[in-house]
């Protein structure tokens, strides 16, 4: 069954509500029942940006390698606030794959506008007029394709980095912020770059919203 359609919370949620009002569990299940067969055909990957598979593969392998995260992690419910990103059911290692592709997403964009400006510039169209503000955007929109980071940029985990030793639950604050810093490289971004400080703040944001759910 598909952890989206039924999460590992459910249980004990339900469990919870039997002890205090019974029918009320009793109808939650019966909507659960009736709800599973239209949820058997939901794919089981979860792929928030719709990366290509050897972008996503490296996403999913980093969050795995580095982060020591299972992509088999029970789902958690909550209200995650300031993370807008994050489904109502997540997950540490759902989080990492979002974050991850948040940022890779956010290069290709970035790239593919930095192309389309200089494309509308050799045309002859004058910075600061709405004439190459219009091109740009009609070109951006024209080529929506993914840039970057390239397949070469990425750092194959299985050859240059062993996988950790603890999970991510068992590692110390300061191990947890180290094997970020690694997982952000392993995209193929620079220490020095601010595409690397961005994506090792979404990785600590989103682990933060999940670790405090407002309810």
């Amino acid at each position: 069954m598909n952890a989206d359609c039924f999460p590992a919370a459910v249980p004990s949620l339900v469990k919870r509500t039997a002890l205090r009002h019974p029918l009320t569990a009793l109808a939650s299940l019966a909507m659960l029942g009736a709800s599973v067969s239209g949820c058997a055909a939901t794919p089981t990957t979860y792929n928030p940006d719709k990366l290509d598979s050897v972008r996503y593969e490296r996403v999913a392998e980093i969050c795995q390698k580095v982060m020591g995260l299972s992509p088999s992690e029970p789902l958690d419910g909550g209200n995650w606030l300031g993370n807008d990103r994050l489904d109502y059911w997540t997950s540490h290692y759902r989080g990492c794959v979002l974050s991850l592709s948040d940022s890779v997403q956010k290069v290709a964009d970035e790239k593919i506008a930095q192309r389309a400006d200089e494309d509308c510039r050799a045309k002859g169209l004058k910075e600061g007029t709405a004439n190459l503000a219009l091109c740009v955007l009609r070109t951006v929109n024209d080529h929506p394709a993914s840039a970057a980071p390239s397949a070469a940029m990425m750092v194959s985990v299985s050859d240059e980095i062993p996988p950790v030793a603890k999970s991510y639950f068992r590692a110390s604050p300061g191990e947890t912020v180290r094997r970020e810093k690694v997982a952000c490289a392993a995209l193929g971004f620079e220490p020095t770059q601010g595409t690397f400080q961005s994506c090792v703040k979404g990785l600590d944001d989103t682990f933060y919203s999940i670790d405090h759910p407002v309810n």
